[in-house]
């Protein structure tokens, strides 16, 4: 199968990679974290979506901005990075709301559409924005649930 891997989704990436060798979903046995329920597996399609369009589209810009760029020497665009912000916010509301009716995004039980917020939450948080996750209640309970996970805490480091 060809697809052009540049434009996919992490949490799709991983699902193929997944599928394509055979890897079983279940990392603790009985738990899945791409579900295989029909309705479950809506749920995490639609957490996944939340994730791309409301998380990774603003956070990753701005991590883009106050992480890589100094990195590579250059100057972050602050207006950017204030406008990003400044959009993330509402989406950031909607994801406490969310997470006050249920305890992950797409239920009950984590999945790969909660873990694929790690990587560039941490970076987020680590570049002093702690403080949009930190100041809702709800996304704040979340957020300290998977990102104290043993496997990203084994791994973060070099994430």
């Amino acid at each position: 199968m060809i697809i052009d891997l540049y434009c996919i989704p992490m949490f799709a990436l991983c699902s193929l990679v997944c599928k394509e060798k055979n890897i079983p979903y279940e990392v603790i046995p009985g738990t899945s974290l791409i579900p295989t329920d029909p309705k479950a597996e809506a749920l995490f399609e639609q957490a996944s979506s939340i994730e791309t369009f409301n998380f990774n589209a603003f956070v990753a810009p701005i991590v883009a901005e106050k992480v890589f760029k100094p990195r590579r020497g250059l100057q972050p665009d602050e207006e950017r990075v204030s406008e990003l912000l400044g959009m993330l916010q509402s989406k950031m509301d909607a994801y406490d709301l969310i997470l006050s009716k249920q305890k992950y995004l797409a239920g009950d039980s984590a999945t790969l559409a909660d873990l694929s917020h790690l990587p560039y939450g941490a970076a987020f948080c680590g570049a002093g924005f702690a403080e949009v996750i930190e100041s809702r209640p709800n996304l704040a309970r979340w957020w300290k649930d998977i990102s104290n996970r043993p496997a990203w805490l084994a791994v973060k480091d070099g994430a």
